[in-house]
């Protein structure tokens, strides 16, 4: 149970201006059921589809079987998963018994799925059994002994090991008689984010939240039922979840969902689906340009490619628009999702020299180091504010009061200028984060960890350049006199600590010491400066 509410002053404030209003997530997407029963709601890469009528029918079983076995209001449902079909089916049912949806990529690690679960005390958890290399029933096995409470474990697919009851076999059962009244101030989604600190957060979202942000960003690109939406970016990712799940079936729209993302497979799919937008970093929408180019295909429904998570480089708009992509530059966080946006309205270079204008209803500033709003084009912390923020980081009130200001203002910890037109840019970071591909990766996590080996007396983990993934992880390491690193042992080694493969560093380079301050903090600035363009002693992946 998530005991976090909107304050007092945000309750007034939204809901004196219309902002927020009483209906749920639920009652949105039973709009959507009612009006259009037989449209396609969700179909992925393996074929597979449902219908409005199919899926709120999959979803009122699924919820009854969960409410069977003790999972109800204000419960949370953790769904770590790929782009299947299933994702909008366990939402939807999570929505049905008034619960909170916890997505979590299947990309984490079991470490990262022990330490949320327990954090968030997830009554269910919905796994794959599995999903490229990695095998789900024995991740969660290995963590069994650690889960403060036993969940109800769903799985799709066969794992190495028999584990809770098949998702198919749960959506056999009979239909939901009951369905608990959630409010539109409760809280909806549990989102987990790992910025500077060594541990994620989890964001708490409403239901009046959700519902704001993806209406803001809807009408803003003016996008309705008719849409077809092609999401390759992880679902149970805040930007994949909430503008690809939650906006698709509040507008009674159709989504596209591919779990395995290569280029020429996604242009394929978009190309067969008719897609009118998507979304995807850097190096979603580089690849999908270079297979156009190499194959002469063409997207001429695709009204929009949103592009967001990293700079997004003039040369690869200019290459997008020759094959007839329009792209969007796209900017917020887990915490603000999203704030700004390039406006269709909006010139072609407006996609590579800034971050987006605010979206209806959301403020956007670049403060001074006492809170002060700077003038047009000067450099400061970016601070945001709205009815589509998050409420808090569960368990985590400080933390909570540092982020989220008395006054209803996000500090971001990114560092940008905001010009006289509201275009933001995004110049650099405060928090010390590696953004890889659109993942967010903890610095200070991976340092934690690799310092547990026994060769490392000193690591400092930073970004360095890449014209595809926006960022790649270096590992600076200092080793003890007389020891040794090698770069598969220190891969290997994170692994068996149950470290995302994402946060793997691509970079080992070997240091005799590390610039500090007197005071002995790691200048990492220098760091990143003097291996902007690495050399011959680093090793690659």
């Amino acid at each position: 149970m998530i005991e976090l509410k909107p304050e007092r002053a945000a309750l007034e404030r939204y809901y004196s201006a219309g902002q927020w209003q009483s209906r749920t997530l639920l009652q949105l997407i039973a709009d959507s059921v009612a009006r259009w029963p037989d449209k396609m709601a969700v179909h992925d890469a393996s074929g597979y589809s449902i219908t409005y009528r199919e899926l709120d029918d999959k979803a009122s079983r699924f919820a009854a079987f969960l409410q069977a076995r003790g999972v109800g209001s204000g419960d949370v449902l953790t769904m770590h998963l790929p782009n299947w079909w299933q994702t909008a089916v366990v939402t939807l049912a999570t929505f049905k018994l008034g619960a909170v949806i916890n997505p979590l990529p299947p990309t984490y690690g079991w470490k990262d799925l022990a330490f949320i679960m327990n954090k968030s005390g997830a009554k269910a958890v919905i796994v794959p059994g599995k999903f490229r290399s990695a095998d789900y029933s024995e991740h969660l096995d290995q963590i069994k002994d650690e889960l403060l409470v036993a969940p109800v474990i769903v799985v799709i697919g066969q794992g190495k090991l028999m584990l809770g009851t098949s998702l198919e076999e749960a959506m056999a059962g009979a239909l939901l008689q009951t369905t608990p009244v959630a409010g539109a101030d409760d809280p909806a989604l549990l989102l987990f984010t790992s910025g500077s600190e060594s541990k994620p957060k989890g964001v708490v979202h409403t239901h009046n939240t959700a519902i704001y942000g993806e209406g803001a960003l809807s009408g803003t690109l003016q996008l309705g039922s008719r849409d077809i939406c092609f999401m390759a970016s992880p679902v149970t990712h805040t930007s994949g979840f909430m503008h690809g799940i939650l906006m698709t079936l509040m507008l009674g729209s159709t989504v596209s969902l591919l779990d395995i993302f290569k280029g020429d497979a996604a242009v394929d799919q978009m190309a067969a689906c008719r897609a009118t937008w998507t979304m995807g970093a850097t190096p979603f929408l580089s690849d999908v340009v270079e297979s156009m180019e190499r194959s002469g295909k063409r997207l001429p429904d695709l009204r929009y490619f949103l592009c967001g998570g990293a700079p997004i480089p003039e040369v690869i708009v200019r290459r997008a628009q020759q094959v007839g992509l329009r792209v969007l530059s796209i900017y917020g966080s887990t915490e603000s999702p999203p704030h700004t946006v390039t406006w269709p309205t909006d010139p072609i270079e407006a996609a590579w020299q800034a971050d987006g204008r605010a979206l209806p209803g959301i403020e956007v500033r670049a403060v001074d180091g006492e809170g002060v709003a700077l003038p047009p084009g000067q450099q400061g912390e970016q601070w945001s504010r709205g009815p589509h923020a998050f409420i808090g980081y569960l368990g985590e009130p400080e933390l909570t009061r540092k982020a989220l200001d008395a006054k209803g203002w996000y500090h971001s910890g990114d560092l940008a200028t905001v010009g006289a037109d509201g275009a933001v840019r995004i110049v650099g970071r405060i928090k010390d984060m590696i953004i890889r591909g659109g993942q967010n990766i903890s610095a200070r996590e991976v340092e934690d960890i690799l310092l547990e080996h026994p060769a490392c007396q000193t690591v400092s983990i930073i970004g360095i350049p890449d014209e595809r993934l926006g960022e790649l992880c270096c590992a600076v390491v200092v080793c003890h006199p007389g020891k040794e690193l090698g770069f598969e042992e220190m891969k290997q080694f994170l692994i068996g600590r149950g470290v995302a493969r994402f946060k793997l560093p691509e970079f080992l380079v070997l240091r005799d010491q590390i610039p500090t301050t007197p005071s002995g903090k790691i200048q990492k600035f220098k760091l990143r400066e003097e291996l902007k363009t690495i050399n011959g002693a680093a090793h690659h992946v």
